[in-house]
């Protein structure tokens, strides 16, 4: 099959050949390693450059006593409209482990060319987590709905995603909270909305009706509806009794007021203004409904303007949290 190049350099460690084989293509890496003197190492930095035309990264890794450069992330496809699917997933993929699109280009920005034919653009990328991306890809793309689920997370991201470091409760640089300005309640309801649709894409969506409440009278769940939840959740690999973290920052919103998340318990940075809790999945995924069904779907109310990123935020985490442990990644990247 032909071979595409990607222009996306990956400087994951330790540096060696890679493939990862997909549905109807496979994602391939020579090795970058590069033992030798000081000089050598230079020589073949020089002929990269020439190569590639731009200077490569060169990466060492203390532990293992590698050195070794960034190779290119290629692409083995019968078409170049496969190719090109495989590199927007593999994007995508990116951007769900990141939990960010900070570092993912925009799927249409970069274009496969078939191996042989000259270089039509000087830009390029270089950066690390791309051979997990390259097999989470490869994982999803054997599930049509996973793959929009993938994308769809994907986009929501791109309409909302502050900076990690800004999300992080013992460094935040910024808070997040209710805007005035109508175009960031736009932004977080369409980035719930697509968060929503991602989780339903995977089939874990709470499935309720008129006659068939979610909750009872009381406010217990029906035990009809939670079980039928319970049974996908486990059939998808989803773990129960692991809990999920629900940031909650600053002074209470209006939406958190009308719907306060079911507390089951604070992590250990909660305190002061980081209010964050833990929470069942089952009670995130009721809280994530809600919040899509009331406030973000349909005409936008004063509910609406009480949205915040940190909403956005919530949901995107417990699609992102669903999809990864789904196709195997989540004990790895918590660890």
């Amino acid at each position: 099959m032909p071979l595409f190049h990607t222009t996306i350099f990956a400087t994951d460690p330790p540096g060696h050949a890679f493939k990862s084989v997909g549905a109807s293509w496979s994602f391939e890496k020579k090795s970058g390693v590069c033992v030798g003197t000081r000089e050598h190492i230079h020589r073949r930095s020089s002929e990269l450059l020439k190569e590639r035309g731009h200077t490569p990264t060169l990466v060492s890794t203390l532990e293992n006593k590698v050195t070794f450069f960034d190779e290119e992330i290629l692409i083995r496809s019968r078409t170049r409209s496969g190719a090109t699917q495989a590199l927007n997933l593999l994007i995508s993929a990116a951007a769900a482990l990141d939990g960010s699109i900070e570092a993912c280009p925009e799927p249409l920005s970069i274009d496969v060319r078939q191996a042989g034919t000259p270089l039509r653009t000087s830009s390029f990328i270089s950066r690390g987590s791309l051979l997990d991306a390259c097999e989470l890809a490869s994982r999803v793309s054997r599930d049509h709905h996973a793959m929009y689920a993938l994308h769809k997370l994907a986009l929501s991201y791109r309409s909302s995603s502050p900076s990690i470091m800004d999300l992080h409760p013992g460094y935040p640089s910024k808070s997040f909270g209710v805007q005035s300005d109508p175009i960031y309640h736009v932004y977080f309801a369409d980035a719930v909305t697509l968060a929503y649709s991602a989780i339903e894409e995977l089939g874990l969506e709470i499935r309720a009706s008129q006659g068939n409440p979610s909750k009872m009278p009381d406010g217990t769940w029906n035990p009809k509806v939670r079980g039928d939840l319970e049974a996908r959740l486990r059939k998808s690999g989803i773990d129960l009794l692991e809990k999920c973290i629900w940031t909650l920052r600053g002074t209470k919103t209006l939406i958190e007021k009308r719907r306060p998340p079911p507390s089951g318990g604070r992590p250990s940075w909660s305190g002061g203004v980081v209010r964050d809790v833990y929470i069942e999945p089952i009670e995130a995924l009721a809280l994530a409904s809600w919040l899509r069904s009331s406030t973000t779907t349909h005409r936008f109310t004063n509910a609406t303007q009480s949205l915040t990123a940190y909403d956005a935020h919530n949901v995107q985490s417990l699609a992102r949290y669903l999809i990864m442990q789904k196709f195997g990644f989540w004990s790895a990247y918590t660890k």
